[in-house]
C-alpha cells in the first residue's frame, strides 16, 4: 500500500484550514488594492462602507472626510474591518466552489505578481518624490522660525528630513531600488526583503511620530511578507540552519513564442510606465519666493509713535515664506496669516486678510545695508517698520555642513 496517498482526517482538516487562511490573505490583498488611495474605486467603496456604518453598524458619528491627507480616519479603520469580513466570505466561497483546489497554485502565483507590482509602484512613487524636493522639501522660513516645542511630532519628522537633502535623497534611493528589484522575478525575493526593511522604518516613524499613514504603511510591510512567504522555508534553511537552499523560480509556461514576446512586451510597458510616471517628481521645481526671509522687527512706529516691544499691537516678525502668503507675528507671539502681493520692481508689499477684500497693509520697502525698512499704511494708520532680514542660510540648522572630524560635538 502506498502510504503517501493516504490523507488522514486530521491532515485533511489541517490542509483545509491552511488553504482557507491562504485564500483569505489573497482575497484581502485584492480588496485592499482595489480600495486603496491609488484606486479609482476608493471613493465608491468608502461610500458603501459609510452607508454600512450608519445603517447597519449604528455608527452615526463616522464621516467621509476628504482631502485631509490622513489615511487613518475612523472610516479608514472601518474600511479595514469591512475588507476583513469580505475577504473571509470570499475565501469561504472559493474554498467551497473549488473543492479540488485546482486553481489554488495559479491563483497564489498570480497574486504574488499583482502584489509585487503594486508594492513596486508605491516604492517608486514615494522614492522618486524624495529624490528632489518632493515629499520633504527644504524647511521654509516659517518652519525654521517655529519653536521645537510648538511642533507636532509629524512636523518634527518633516523638519528632520527637510534639514538634510542628502539623507532624504538616500532614503528615496533605497525605496526606488526596492521597487525596481520587485519588478523582476529573479530579484523579487531580495526586493521584497529589501523593501520590507525600508518600509518597517517608515511604518515605525508613522506610528511613533503620529503620521496618519499607519494603515497604509503597515499593509505595504505585510504585502512584502506575503511575497516572500512562498520562500519562507528556503530562507529559514539558509539563514537559520545554514543549509544549502534554493529559492523557487516561476518560469513562464507558454509554449508559443508570440505569447512570450507579448507578455515580455507588456511587462516592459508597465515597467516604463511606472518609472516615467513616478520620476516626473524629479522635474518638480519649487516656486521662487521673492524677498523670502524672516524680518525681525527692530522698531515699529505707528503715526510717528514708537510702539514698545511689550505692546501686543506691535509686530515682532514678518515672515515671507511662500508665494502669495505672508505671516505676521505680533509682540504677544500670536500670528496672523495674510494673502500678499509682492512687487519687486516697485518694491511694494500688499497684505490682505484671507477672508476679506480690503487691504490690511500697503507697504513700500527699502534695503539699507543689513536692514529693511517698510513704510506705508496699516488700515488708516501710517507705519514705519525697521527690520533685520534673516535668510535661510543664516540659521544654524542650515549653516552646519558635513564634517568628517569633530573634536567636539556641535550640539545646541
Amino acid at each position: 500500500m502506498d502510504t503517501k496517498s493516504i490523507n488522514f482526517p486530521n491532515q485533511r482538516k489541517q490542509n483545509v484550514v491552511l488553504h482557507f487562511l491562504h485564500l483569505y490573505v489573497i482575497s484581502y490583498i485584492y480588496l485592499f488594492i482595489f480600495t486603496s488611495q491609488f484606486s479609482p474605486l476608493e471613493g465608491i467603496h468608502k461610500s458603501g462602507v459609510l452607508w454600512l456604518c450608519k445603517n447597519v453598524f449604528q455608527q452615526p458619528q463616522v464621516e467621509h472626510i476628504k482631502m485631509t491627507g490622513s489615511g487613518d480616519t475612523t472610516l479608514d479603520y472601518w474600511v479595514v474591518i469591512v475588507n476583513i469580513g469580505l475577504a473571509l466570505m470570499a475565501a469561504l466561497i472559493i474554498l467551497l466552489a473549488d473543492k479540488k483546489q485546482r486553481t489554488f497554485k495559479d491563483l497564489h502565483w498570480f497574486t504574488v505578481v499583482v502584489a509585487r507590482y503594486y508594492v513596486a509602484m508605491i516604492m517608486l512613487s514615494y522614492g522618486f518624490a524624495k529624490l528632489h524636493d518632493g515629499q520633504f522639501p527644504a524647511n521654509s522660513i516659517g518652519r525654521l522660525e517655529e519653536r521645537v516645542g510648538d511642533m507636532s511630532p509629524m512636523g518634527m519628522v518633516w523638519t528632520m528630513m527637510g534639514a538634510s537633502s542628502g539623507y532624504t535623497f538616500v532614503s528615496g534611493l533605497l525605496e526606488v531600488v526596492g521597487g525596481l528589484l520587485l519588478l523582476f522575478r529573479r530579484t523579487k525575493t531580495f526586493g521584497a526583503l529589501f523593501s520590507m526593511t525600508v518600509m518597517i522604518n517608515v511604518a515605525l516613524l508613522n506610528f511613533f511620530y503620529d503620521v496618519p499613514v499607519k494603515i497604509f504603511s503597515s499593509h505595504i510591510v505585510l504585502f512584502c511578507l506575503f511575497i516572500v512567504s512562498g520562500d519562507a522555508v528556503a530562507l529559514y534553511r539558509f539563514f537559520i540552519l545554514h543549509q544549502p537552499s534554493q529559492l523557487r523560480f516561476q518560469k513562464r509556461t507558454s509554449d508559443k513564442k508570440w505569447k512570450r514576446i507579448t507578455v515580455t512586451g507588456l511587462k516592459w510597458l508597465v515597467v516604463v510606465f511606472f518609472v516615467l510616471s513616478s520620476s516626473s517628481a524629479l522635474f518638480y521645481k519649487p516656486p521662487v519666493v521673492p524677498m523670502e526671509g524672516a524680518y525681525i522687527v527692530d522698531k515699529f512706529i505707528i503715526n510717528n509713535q514708537e510702539i514698545p516691544s511689550n505692546d501686543s499691537i506691535g509686530w515682532k516678525k514678518l515672515l515671507i515664506s511662500s508665494p502669495g502668503r505672508t505671516t505676521v507675528i505680533l509682540n504677544n507671539d500670536s500670528t496672523k496669516a495674510f494673502q500678499s502681493v509682492l512687487d519687486t520692481e516697485k518694491k511694494i508689499l500688499m497684505l490682505r486678510k484671507i477672508d476679506q477684500q480690503d487691504l490690511y497693509a500697503y507697504l513700500h520697502y527699502n534695503a539699507q545695508k543689513d536692514s529693511i525698512i517698510f513704510t506705508g499704511n496699516k488700515g488708516s494708520d501710517s507705519v514705519k517698520i525697521k527690520t533685520v532680514r534673516k535668510k535661510k542660510e543664516d540659521y544654524p540648522l542650515n549653516k552646519r555642513s558635513f564634517h568628517w572630524i569633530n573634536e567636539y560635538p556641535f550640539n545646541k
